[in-house]
């Protein structure tokens, strides 16, 4: 009978098993929370980044604007020599082209009677939801977004003979969204105004308009000759506040008693609207999904934004402001 030697079979035991079972459940579940920080990290840069691309965006169309508000075009030598030299212009083929006069000389409108028709280069409404020429605040109870700015300036469209000169409007809005928060928008008007016959192939005269048309039009529709009109173009989400501030030469806020920035509709400070030299520019952006977890020691506090949006104690967004100062270029002078 032949006996078998047990001892000298190689294996594992019950008790070993486990503790690689246990060993390798460790090691996975090491490794499993290293990729959830590491994803977390991730995420929490890329909301970051998201947030800070999206004001940039924003901030630099803005600075842009307000830099171009009150500009007034002059023609040059080579444009006015062009329409003397042009008889392409129909029914006033036989005047031998049309002077052009250096200065635009369009009917510049206070907005006094009709806020719609404003050709004011700088108009600041606070607490203005929507795009509103005349300024009526439509904000609920407890709210403070946002402000709106309307800028005017001129251009040229050299191969337009019917109307060379022209102005355009250019007004910056909030919105509440679907998220909870709120949206900029953004509306760009042209000033039309046609010819009448050939009123303008002479130099106007002190006071006349240069088209010798009766009073203009804000339009936002777009045409051959104004490619850039549209009524309203979503240019950012999820915003929080957005708020312009004018402040004058030295540095002061330019507001009456009732914190109202000048506007045609505003008596008593509407005469003011030309002395805005500056105007600061906060705007606070959310995060679209939240982005801190509920389990907190204690609850996350948020001062200074809408209680009625986001429960104090339950607020998980990102936050971002963008503070800057833009100074106006063109507002001041001769012409203005």
């Amino acid at each position: 009978m032949i006996k078998k030697n047990y001892k000298s079979v190689a294996g594992l035991t019950l008790i070993e098993i486990l503790i690689g079972i246990v060993i390798t459940t460790i090691m996975m579940g090491a490794m499993y929370t290293s990729y959830a920080v590491v994803n977390q990290s991730y995420s929490q840069v890329s909301a970051k980044a998201k947030i800070s691309k999206g004001s940039r965006d924003l901030i630099t169309m803005l600075m842009r604007d307000v830099r171009m508000a009150g500009f007034k075009y002059y023609a040059g030598t080579h444009e006015i020599e062009k329409y003397k030299q042009d008889t392409a212009v129909g029914a006033c083929a036989a005047e031998g082209g049309v002077t052009l006069p250096k200065l635009s000389n369009l009917l510049f409108e206070n907005g006094y009677d009709d806020p719609s028709l404003s050709h004011n280069p700088l108009v600041i409404r606070n607490s203005t939801q929507g795009f509103n020429t005349v300024g009526s605040a439509t904000v609920g109870q407890g709210e403070v977004c946002c402000d709106s700015i309307q800028i005017v300036f001129e251009d040229f469209n050299q191969n337009n003979l019917l109307q060379p000169y022209r102005k355009f409007r250019i007004t910056y809005y909030a919105k509440p969204n679907e998220e909870r928060s709120y949206a900029a928008y953004k509306r760009v008007e042209s000033y039309i105004k046609p010819r009448e016959g050939c009123t303008f192939a002479a130099v106007p005269q002190e006071g006349q308009s240069f088209l010798q048309a009766a009073r203009g039009v804000w339009s936002a529709t777009q045409s051959a000759d104004c490619p850039e009109c549209t009524p309203e173009v979503l240019i950012r989400n999820n915003i929080e506040d957005m708020e312009f501030i004018p402040f004058d030469e030295n540095g002061v806020i330019i507001k009456n008693d009732s914190n109202q920035y000048p506007a045609p509709e505003i008596e008593g400070i509407r005469d003011r609207m030309l002395d805005i030299r500056g105007v600061d520019i906060r705007i606070t952006f959310r995060s679209k999904n939240p982005f801190f977890t509920r389990e907190r020691r204690a609850p996350r506090e948020v001062i200074g934004f809408t209680p009625n949006r986001s429960s104090l104690n339950e607020d998980q967004y990102l936050r971002d402001s963008v503070i800057v100062t833009v100074h106006t270029r063109n507002i001041g002078g001769e012409d203005f």
